[in-house]
C-alpha cells in the first residue's frame, strides 16, 4: 500500500520524537508498505545519509522523504515555547497543501499521523479525506498539584502549559477535526484516551507507545550480587527537565529509614540540572548520592544492568523509554501509579506508589524502598516479569502489531496489514 506517514520529528540518529519518527517509517516500510515521509529539514542529513549507507536494501528503496520548511519567521519564534506551537501550526499547513500535491500523484491508500505525538498538536491531513491513523499519542496528562513543590517554576512549566494546551483544545479546529475525522485515535495512556472521546473520536485504543530494537534487550535475566552486607543500587536516568522529577526521588530517599543502606546513581542533565546539588544537600543524601551528567545512550544498558532498582518518578510523562529500557534489562521499577507508567508498567515488574499529598506521597515512596531492601528476592521476581513483559514490545513487534490493532478496529485501515511478507525484513533502529 502506498502510505503517507507525517512525522515532523524524524532523525535515526536521535531518540524520543525524534527517533520515533524514523522508526515509525523504517518498520512501516519493512511490513512492505511505500512510504512517503512529511517532516522538516532537521533530520535531513542523517536520513540521507542513511538511506544512501543501505541503498541496496528494499527497506531502503521503499522509503520516499518529503522535506518542509518552515518560514523564516516560524523559525526565528521556534526559541521561546509558545513559539514551538506557532511554528508547528505553520509547519502543518505547509505540510498539508504538499500531501494534497503528493495525493493527487500517488492516490495514498491510507494516512499515519505520527509525530509530534501530541493530542493537542494535531494534525492538518485530515483534510485529504483519507483513511486517518493518529498516533499513539500523549498530551491528556495534567502533573499533579500535590506535588508541585517538586516541580521547578511551576507557573512557567505546567500553569502557561496547561492554558495552551486547553487553548489548543477549544480554538484551534484542527485538534478537534483531527479527532472526528480519525479512523482510530491510538492514546499512549488513559489520560489522553479520555481527552480523546471528549473532543469528538469515534474510535480510541490505549496502546503501547514505545518499543526497543532486539539487540538492547536480554532474554535472560542476569542476576544482581546478593544484598546481604551491601548497599541497594538505586538508578535514575533521565534528562533533568523539570517535569521528570529527580527532587521528588531525592526528598524520597532522604526519608529512607538509615538502617537501610543505598546509594543513587544519577545520569543525565537538562535544563534544571543546576538545582540538583541543592535538591540532594536538602534531603541529606550527599554521600549517598553521585551524580554522573550526561551519559551517552550506548552507556545506558550496562548501568541498568549493575543496578537493583530505577527509579523514575516522573510527575507528567506520556511514557517514558527508560520504564521500558528497564524491564528489558531485568531491572524493577519503583515510580508513582499514574499517567502512561499506570496502563503499561506491570504490577509484576515494580512498584507504583499512588499519588497523594507530597508528605504521603515521599512518605509511601520511602517505605517502599525500605521493602524492597528487606525483601532482595522480590526484586529478582520483578526483574524476571520486566523482561517477559518488555519482549512483547521490540519496533518490529510494535509497528507490526499496533497496524494490526488498527486495521482490526477500523475497516478504513485494513490495507495496512498486507497479506504476504516482503523479502527483507531487516529492521534498523535508533
Amino acid at each position: 500500500m502506498k502510505l503517507l506517514l507525517s512525522a515532523y520529528a524524524c532523525n535515526p540518529n536521535h531518540g524520543s520524537e525524534e527517533g520515533n519518527g524514523f522508526n515509525w517509517l523504517w518498520e512501516s516500510a519493512a511490513l512492505g508498505h511505500e512510504v512517503w515521509c512529511l517532516t522538516t529539514p532537521r533530520g535531513r542529513a542523517a536520513l540521507t545519509k542513511l538511506l544512501a549507507d543501505r541503498a541496496t536494501d528494499p527497506i531502503a528503496q521503499r522509503i520516499h522523504p518529503v522535506y518542509v520548511a518552515a518560514p523564516k519567521f516560524a523559525n526565528f519564534v521556534y526559541r521561546w515555547q509558545p513559539g514551538v506551537y506557532l511554528h508547528y501550526i505553520v509547519w502543518q499547513y505547509r505540510a498539508w497543501r504538499t500531501a494534497r500535491q503528493l495525493d493527487a500523484q500517488e492516490d495514498f491508500g491510507a494516512v499515519h499521523h505520527v509525530t509530534y505525538n501530541s493530542l493537542q498538536m494535531a494534525s492538518w491531513l485530515w483534510r485529504l479525506k483519507k483513511p486517518l491513523l493518529l498516533g499513539p499519542l500523549g498530551g491528556g496528562m495534567v502533573a499533579p498539584k500535590s506535588l508541585r513543590r517538586y516541580l521547578p517554576d511551576w507557573f512557567k512549566n505546567e500553569t502557561v502549559r496547561t492554558f495552551i494546551s486547553n487553548l489548543l483544545s477549544t480554538f484551534d479546529p484542527n485538534v478537534r477535526q483531527s479527532m472526528r475525522h480519525a479512523a482510530l485515535v491510538m492514546a499512549a495512556n488513559s489520560d489522553t484516551a479520555t481527552l480523546a472521546r471528549r473532543l469528538g473520536a469515534h474510535r480510541v485504543a490505549l496502546t503501547m507507545s514505545v518499543a526497543l530494537p532486539e539487540s538492547f534487550r536480554t532474554t535472560t535475566y542476569q542476576p544482581r550480587p546478593a544484598l546481604a552486607g551491601r548497599e541497594l543500587r538505586i538508578l535514575w536516568l533521565a534528562r533533568i527537565y523539570p517535569r521528570k522529577g529527580l527532587h521528588l526521588t531525592l526528598a524520597a530517599l532522604g526519608q529512607v529509614d538509615k538502617r537501610v543502606k543505598f546509594h543513587l546513581d544519577i545520569m543525565g542533565d537538562g535544563p534544571v540540572g543546576h538545582l540538583v546539588p541543592d535538591w540532594i544537600a536538602e534531603a541529606g543524601l550527599q554521600d549517598r548520592v553521585t551524580w554522573h551528567g550526561s551519559v551517552p545512550y550506548e552507556a545506558t544498558r550496562a548501568a541498568y544492568l549493575s543496578h537493583d532498582l530505577f527509579m523514575l518518578c516522573s510527575l507528567r510523562d506520556t511514557y517514558a523509554n527508560q520504564y521500558l529500557e528497564s524491564m528489558a534489562l531485568g531491572l524493577p521499577i519503583l515510580t508513582l501509579d499514574h499517567h502512561g507508567a499506570a496502563d503499561f508498567i506491570p504490577d509484576t515488574a515494580g512498584i507504583k506508589v499512588p499519588v497523594q499529598s507530597a508528605e504521603a506521597t515521599t512518605a509511601a515512596l520511602a517505605r517502599a524502598v525500605e521493602y524492597l531492601y528487606d525483601h532482595p528476592a522480590e526484586l529478582e521476581q520483578m526483574g524476571r516479569a520486566g523482561i517477559a513483559f518488555a519482549a512483547n514490545y521490540t519496533l518490529k513487534k510494535l509497528v507490526a502489531g499496533l497496524y494490526q490493532q488498527a486495521a482490526e478496529l477500523a475497516p478504513e485501515l485494513t490495507g495496512l496489514v498486507l497479506q504476504s511478507k516482503p523479502a527483507a525484513v531487516a529492521a534498523a533502529s535508533v
